[in-house]
């Protein structure tokens, strides 16, 4: 998968009217059409929250474990040019506002996702949702919320410890999602600092190097379900909860990298009764 989109400095200076790392200025301008100029120049978003609609809270408990969900329109099959492809998360007033980017399988049939996110100061959160046939849908939230770009790693795990990148799935009862006995439910859980490069040893009062997870792949049998292109503002033990048409495999093939080459993976077979 390629990197993240890059937003150069200069054009995000021009858009705060500051240095890019002053955070009174994001905090007093509405950075996102700026953003969105520079993600998608010259293309048209239109808002419906029956396409994408996003969900935050309104003030965080822990702005290094801010819940976000993704409500995404169901296709009507592979070949529906309204089938959402690619929904891209963008924090406005992180350092690096944009935090991932989802790209679907054609027959994955994701209608909910579930991740956490850091939240580095009071911000707009946009979604925006990219479908087959090309049109652009955001969606928008705000949360409040300071620090959680900086707040240090309640795990804490040494760089070469072995449990990094370790990959546990829980499977849902199908009652908690829908009476379609092909839809199924499930948690894929990363173990992984994510170190997002502004944290603070507490011993050596140095900044710990960013190392965070770069890509997450997850299929069944064959069949992409979703790839996260994943950056500095995924929280730390990357998790993400969500529903999925099944396709008769009784295997979830997760693969994942981190920024540091390291590859980590399983294949986790399912319980087919649940």
């Amino acid at each position: 998968m390629r990197a993240l989109p890059i937003l150069a400095l200069a054009a995000l200076g021009s858009v705060a009217g500051s240095t890019f790392w002053a955070p009174s200025a994001f905090a007093e301008q509405d950075l996102w059409p700026g953003l969105a100029d520079v993600l998608y120049p010259h293309r048209p978003m239109a808002q419906d929250g029956m396409v994408i609609k996003l969900g935050t809270p309104l003030s965080a408990e822990d702005a290094a474990l801010v819940p976000i969900t993704l409500h995404l329109a169901q296709a009507k099959g592979p070949d529906d040019p309204n089938r959402i492809t690619k929904v891209t998360v963008v924090i406005d007033n992180n350092p690096s506002p944009v935090a991932a980017v989802i790209e679907f399988g054609p027959k994955a049939g994701v209608t909910t996702l579930e991740t956490r996110v850091r939240v580095n100061q009071a911000t707009k959160i946009h979604a925006i949702a990219e479908t087959a046939g090309g049109k652009l849908y955001v969606s928008e939230s705000y949360v409040d919320a300071a620090g959680g770009c900086s707040a240090p790693s309640a795990s804490n795990l040494d760089p070469n410890d072995p449990q990094i990148g370790t990959i546990k799935v829980r499977q849902l009862a199908p009652q908690y999602v829908s009476n379609d006995p092909r839809r199924k439910q499930v948690v894929v859980m990363v173990k992984h600092p994510n170190n997002s490069g502004m944290q603070m040893d507490p011993q050596t009062h140095l900044y710990i190097p960013a190392r965070y997870v770069d890509s997450l792949k997850i299929t069944q049998g064959d069949d992409l379900l979703f790839a996260v292109t994943g950056g500095i503002s995924i929280s730390e033990d990357p998790n993400f909860r969500f529903d999925y048409l099944a396709n008769g495999s009784n295997v979830l093939h997760i693969a994942g990298s981190d920024t540091s080459g390291k590859k980590f993976g399983t294949d986790w077979r399912l319980n087919p009764a649940i």
